[in-house]
C-alpha cells in the first residue's frame, strides 16, 4: 500500500513541473492605430467621411469586391442665395502596396451612378438645373435659409485598375502579387451659393 502512494505521489509532482514550464512560453504583440479628431462647425462647407474602405480579393471574381462609402455634409444657409451648386471632384486614389514590388491599384468613385474623376467636376446638387443630389436633397431645400443643414449620402468605390510594378498595367487582378496595398482616396467637394 506504502509503494502506490509513493508512486502517485512522484507522477503527481512530475505534472506540476510540467505545467510550469509550459506557462514560460509567452508572447506579445502591439498593436497602433493612428487617429485624428477634428471638430469643424463653422466652415461654410464640412464634409466628413464615415467610415474607412477595405478591400477584399475575391478568388471567384478574380477581382476586388466594392464598398460604400458614407459621407456627412453639412452646409451654412445665405438667405440671400438664389441657387446652391454642389460638386466633388477626385483629388487621389493611388492604394501602393507595401512591400518592394510597387504594385499600384487605382480606385474608382462613384456618385449616383456619375463617374467622380480628376479632370472635372461632377455634380451633385444644382438649383438651377433641377439635379436635386438624391440623398442631399435637404441641402438643396435649405441652402437659402438661416442656419447649418446636413445630410448624408454615399459614394460607390471599386479597383478600377493594377500595376505589377508601379507602371507595366496589368488587366487580370489574379496575377497581382500576394500582399497589402494601402493610401488615400480624396475627393473635393466645392459648393456655391449664387448671390
Amino acid at each position: 500500500m506504502k509503494k502506490m502512494t509513493l508512486a502517485l505521489a512522484i507522477v503527481s509532482a512530475f505534472a506540476v513541473v510540467g505545467t510550469a514550464q509550459a506557462a514560460d512560453a509567452t508572447a506579445q504583440a502591439l498593436a497602433t492605430w493612428s487617429a485624428t479628431a477634428k471638430k469643424d462647425t463653422t466652415s461654410k462647407l464640412v464634409v466628413t467621411p464615415l467610415g474607412s474602405l477595405s478591400f477584399q480579393y475575391a478568388e471567384g471574381i478574380k477581382g476586388f469586391n466594392s464598398q460604400k462609402g458614407l459621407f456627412d455634409v453639412t452646409i451654412e444657409g445665405d438667405t440671400s442665395a438664389s441657387d446652391f451648386k454642389l460638386t466633388s471632384k477626385l483629388v487621389s486614389n493611388t492604394l501602393t502596396q507595401l512591400d518592394t514590388s510597387g504594385s499600384t491599384l487605382d480606385v474608382g468613385v462613384n456618385f449616383n451612378g456619375a463617374a467622380v474623376v480628376k479632370t472635372g467636376e461632377t455634380t451633385m446638387i444644382d438649383t438651377s438645373a433641377g439635379i436635386l443630389g438624391g440623398n442631399l436633397s435637404p441641402l438643396q431645400n435649405a441652402y437659402n435659409q438661416a442656419g447649418r443643414t446636413s445630410a448624408q449620402d454615399q459614394f460607390t468605390f471599386n479597383i478600377i485598375g493594377a500595376t505589377s510594378d508601379g507602371t507595366t498595367q496589368v488587366t487580370d487582378f489574379s496575377t497581382l502579387p500576394e500582399g497589402i496595398w494601402s493610401g488615400d482616396v480624396s475627393v473635393e467637394f466645392n459648393a456655391t451659393w449664387t448671390i
